[in-house]
Order: structure tokens, then C-alpha cells, then sequence
């Protein structure tokens, strides 16, 4: 499933989300530019936190600085277009509902939530961890409870036609998290390159940080 946009949230121009994107696209312009030397200088994978924290390996501060920028990296143009695709749907809505100030500081803590996630799945695991895919999955939990009624146009491939046809928020949303849960059960035993316990640790992040924004402000 493709999301296009939401259809009955009132959206408006959000500073905040056109800022992350380009940023996004900034750094991907950059990578192109300077080409793997960037993930060798930022890129930072679960088994540098655990050396730090078992042998005192590594700087904090330069570890945790590479885990900020690493979120505005991508490993290819779909990669980076998928996650722009959900960040433009999903956040410009969200920012409306928390402010800008807010909306900010939740999506770059979620930064951080994701990728510790990550890392307590697969703390030996070297793979470098870059995208902003589970900061934005922790904008699709606070959307999910700002705006549970909202609907989703969302393009569904089916064999060889194509379906655009508008969906709940809360289907679209938990069947979404539904398949990032099968893939992270699934990817247990295995090395895979998709970090799927960034996006479920940034979901739920997304769902108790929203709740807490909404309901005791």
C-alpha cells in the first residue's frame, strides 16, 4: 500500500515536515556527491553501542551524533522516496495537531527510540542503521491517535492493475504494523538489512508519546 495523502484532515503548509525533507534531501545529495566515505564518517550500527557499553570502545557523544545524522540517510533513491512519501502524509497533519516546537523535538527523540530498538533485537548486529524510516513510524503512532477517523488515499497494486481508493486511518495504520511485526518475527534468526524493530519501537513510541500529547497537555 501507497499512501497519497490524507483526504479528511485540514493539512496546511507544516514548516517543520517541508524542513526534515529537505534535509532528507540534502544528505542524499550528499551521499551522491561524496559517495560511501559519508555512512564510513556517520553511519553507526547496534554492535558500536554494544562495544562502547561492554569495552568503553567509541565516544558517546560521537556515537549518539552519528545515530542523529544517520536518520537523514538513505541507501537509495526508493528508500528515500518511500520514506518522503509517509513523511508528507503523515506529518504535515500531526505537526498541525502538536506544533511545530513539538512536533520536532518528538521526531528527532524518536530518532533515538528507533534505533535502540533496533539495537536490543540485534545488539551483535554490524549493519549500519540509516533512514528515517522509524522516526517516521513514530509519526504514524501519534497520527493514529490524533486522527483515528481520518481516511488515507492509498494506491493498492493488484497483479497487473492498480486500485487508488481511500482507506481508515486506523486500517491503513495497523495493517501496516501488522506486516512490520510478521517481518521482525520473521527476520529474528537472520542478518537482515531492514532494521523492522526500528519501525515497531518507533510505532509504539509514537502511540504513548501521542497519547500523553493529547490527552495531558
Amino acid at each position: 500500500m501507497i499512501p497519497i495523502r490524507d483526504t479528511s484532515v485540514s493539512r496546511g503548509f507544516a514548516p517543520a515536515t517541508a524542513v526534515i525533507i529537505l534535509i532528507n534531501l540534502i544528505v542524499f545529495f550528499e551521499e551522491l556527491r561524496v559517495g560511501n566515505q559519508i555512512f564510513q564518517l556517520f553511519a553507526v550500527s547496534p554492535s558500536d553501542i554494544y562495544r562502547y557499553l561492554t569495552k568503553g570502545t567509541g565516544n558517546v557523544l560521537a556515537l549518539h551524533w552519528s545515530i542523529l545524522v544517520s536518520v537523514f540517510m538513505h541507501a537509495g533513491y526508493i528508500h528515500l522516496l518511500g520514506n518522503m512519501i509517509f513523511l508528507s502524509v503523515f506529518g504535515p497533519a500531526l505537526e498541525k495537531k502538536t506544533g511545530i516546537i513539538r512536533f520536532s523535538l518528538f521526531y528527532l527523540a524518536a530518532a533515538f527510540v528507533a534505533f535502540y530498538a533496533h539495537a536490543v533485537a540485534y545488539p551483535s548486529s554490524s549493519i549500519p542503521v540509516v533512514g528515517a524510516s522509524g522516526a517516521i513510524a513514530a509519526v504514524m503512532g501519534a497520527y493514529l491517535v490524533f486522527n483515528p477517523k481520518a481516511k488515507i488515499l492509498t494506491i493498492i497494486p493488484l497483479l497487473f492493475f492498480i486500485e487508488v481508493v481511500e482507506i481508515p486511518s486506523v486500517v491503513f495504520i495497523l495493517v501496516w504494523f501488522v506486516l512490520q511485526g510478521a517481518n521482525g518475527y520473521l527476520s529474528i534468526h537472520t542478518h537482515t538489512s531492514v532494521a523492522w524493530f526500528s519501525h515497531i519501537g518507533g510505532f509504539i513510541m509514537g502511540l504513548i508519546v501521542g497519547v500523553q500529547m493529547k490527552w495531558f497537555k
